[in-house]
């Protein structure tokens, strides 16, 4: 009878580890796991990881090494609206069709129900895999079973012959982590250097020989030389608007190839300077030998003879302007072309560098000073200056010189103007591949500010009002409008098209490249709001913000907008026969070197105009501005959903 009801007890705890504390072995769900219903150091966590584990080791093949990397973890969902955390995603690298190799992958969805705890496996077809980049795929995983409640456990293995790919690890997510743990097994032919961001104190580490296998390649004999990195208690990123990219900014390692060990004594630099990057690339044959290829091809793709009486900024617009027209971006982003310079010419479509080093050869062709410009795109994150990794940049831009200054350009998105480039670009600084040894590195923050204004005018009516609106833009703006509805007439009726109102009578007054302006008008017709024998008007209808989008108590990294943007809304509401303004607000001001805030309402007989102008005079606040900030969203939101209150007479 004693030894049945172990027995028993051994089924329903279901491989269930009898301790107060969490289980961070795979397969072995502990009690603690099960009893987590919140997490006491964030209560307001919809998910949370309990443990993930990685580990990075050689494993010797015919002809040298091939690179092991493992991963188990589990976490739990602890609110409904943690169930969009169950899609695993396994990213994996790939040059041309040599993939790295996904295997030994297992999941499953463990819940504990009517106390028995229920284990729903993984099925083999439950994934698959999508293209990222030119060389990044993504498996993406959707686990079983899941609801609130669920544990969910998985763990692989990945075989790469990309001995430079030793993979980061990333301590933080979108969700809190109480255990996070990384070996990385160095071997004495592959030297590597590894950077800590934002890891403060809490960062544990430990390096030891591993005694217990000895190997041997090429007559060396060698001890694996393990390097522990753990963490405990890791807070959620949370992330807000107004961020680069989370790669930026959340708690991580990162580690780098720095130089190959051969058996013979040769060592081969990986871990170059910046001056023997550049250098590389202006002899890489898929970018500074493809800008000369182009240079020489540009009498059979554009008129010279046509340039040779305009202005440089003429010459340098009509190229642009060219390369856009006739030349169509991919989507895809590059720092190195991924076509013949016959096969650009032929196909007239590639990625980011393609269309971008294409530019720059007819640029120099047609007699413009233009450099080519390493950097990588904002949710690609920043480039630290400080050390000479490749793998920083993702894409390439351009530099022209026109009349002794320097304009930057991207040739790939045809909505915005020739001496601009694309919001994702505008991240940060970029690297100037040039011939001399000399490191240059040019700014990517925009100054020039971007308007948004709506005037609306108000005729109001005992059931209806008409309002008629006018719309400009300008700028970043005016480029993410045309983007979305170009000069398609339908399209800007679709766009303006709203729930709350009737629109009518949507027209374009302009879509300007030249001025960087885009302009429509359009009708409405809404019902106010009657409570007894008033009426209250929201003169801005819906385009003032509504939430400050910046909710946490404090921020540790930049507010970066992009560019500095103006919002001018103004409102002009006619009073109808037999009412009269109620309460004038009040009217406020703020102004000063950061941001500028002007709220006025003036009536000038049975007319009621309202304004309100707002101007984020930056595009990258720091961290200690983040409370001024805060509260100056809060005033936005405050002043612009102020109603205007009409009493009948």
């Amino acid at each position: 009878m004693k030894n049945l009801l172990i027995t028993l007890i051994t089924i329903f705890c279901f491989n269930l580890v009898n301790a107060q504390h969490f289980s961070f072995e795979y397969g072995k769900v502990s009690k603690a796991d099960i009893d987590l219903t919140q997490y006491e150091k964030d209560k307001s966590a919809e998910a949370v990881v309990i443990y993930d584990k990685g580990s990075s080791y050689f494993v010797q093949n015919n002809s040298g090494y091939n690179l092991i990397f493992e991963r188990s973890k589990r976490f739990k969902i602890l609110k409904e609206a943690g169930i969009e955390y169950a899609e695993i995603e396994i990213p994996f690298y790939r040059e041309g069709n040599i993939f790295e190799k996904i295997y030994d992958l297992e999941a499953c969805t463990y819940n504990f129900e009517n106390g028995q705890l229920t284990r729903t496996p993984l099925n083999a077809d439950s994934w698959n895999d999508e293209i990222y980049n030119d060389y990044w795929m993504i498996r993406k995983v959707a686990m079983p079973n899941v609801k609130e409640g669920s544990i969910i456990e998985f763990r692989y293995k990945i075989s790469s012959q990309y001995l430079f790919n030793l993979r980061d690890w990333e301590f933080q997510s979108r969700i809190p982590t109480i255990y996070s743990e990384y070996k990385a097994a160095m071997i004495p032919f592959y030297e590597y250097i590894y950077l800590a961001q934002r890891t403060g104190n809490s960062l544990e580490t430990e390096s030891y020989t591993d005694k217990r296998y000895t190997h041997e390649f090429a007559g060396t004999k060698y001890n694996d030389v393990i390097n522990k990195f753990s963490m405990k208690d890791i807070p959620a990123f949370n992330s807000e608007d107004y961020i680069t990219s989370i790669n930026d900014y959340i708690i991580k390692i990162d580690f780098q190839l720095a130089s190959i060990n051969y058996p013979d004594g040769r060592v081969e630099e990986i871990m170059t300077t910046w001056p023997e990057l550049k250098k590389e690339y202006e002899n890489h044959s898929d970018f500074g030998k493809y800008i000369n290829k182009c240079e020489k091809a540009a009498s059979k793709i554009i008129d010279l003879d046509l340039l040779a009486d305009k202005t440089a900024n003429e010459k340098f617009e009509y190229v642009i302007n060219f390369v856009k027209n006739n030349y169509s971006w991919n989507e895809q982003n590059g720092k190195y072309a991924s076509k013949s310079t016959k096969d650009i010419l032929k196909d007239q479509y590639g990625n980011a560098a393609d269309i971008n080093l294409l530019a720059t050869g007819l640029l120099r062709a047609a007699g413009i000073n233009t450099t080519p410009v390493l950097i990588s795109t904002r949710t690609n994150g920043k480039v630290s200056n400080n050390y000479p990794f490749n793998h920083y940049f993702n894409y390439v831009i351009l530099m022209a010189n026109i009349d002794g200054k320097n304009i930057l350009s991207d040739a790939t998105d045809v909505d915005v103007a020739y001496d601009r480039i694309p919001s994702r670009c505008i991240n940060d600084q970029g690297l100037l591949v040039t011939p001399d040894e000399n490191v240059k590195w040019i700014g990517l923050q925009c100054k020039f500010p971007s308007t948004l204004a709506y005037d609306f005018e108000i005729d109001i009516t005992k059931k209806t009002s008409n309002v008629k609106v006018k719309s400009f833009s300008s700028e970043y703006m005016a480029f993410r409008l045309k983007d979305i509805i170009g000069k398609d007439q339908e399209k800007l009726k679709e766009y303006l098209e709203n729930e709350n109102y009737k629109i009518e009578n949507a027209v374009f007054a302009e879509v300007s490249n030249k001025n960087k302006e885009v302009r429509y008008e359009y009708e409405l017709t809404m019902s106010p709001e009657q409570i007894a024998d008033k009426t209250y008007i929201n003169p801005f209808l819906d385009k003032a913000i509504e939430d400050n989008p910046l909710n946490q108590p404090s921020r540790s990294y930049p507010i970066d907008m992009t560019y500095p943007t103006k919002r001018i809304l103004t409102s002009t509401i006619i009073i109808p026969e037999g009412y009269e303004l109620d309460h004038k607000p009040e009217d406020y001001k703020i102004n000063n070197n950061l941001f500028g805030l002007d709220y006025s309402v003036e009536q000038k007989e049975n007319r009621i105009k309202v304004v309100l102008m707002t101007d984020f005079k930056e595009s990258v606040y720091e961290a200690d501005d983040y409370a001024k900030i805060k509260f100056y969203f809060n005033e936005i939101v405050k002043r612009g959903n102020e109603k205007i209150v009409l009493k009948k007479i």
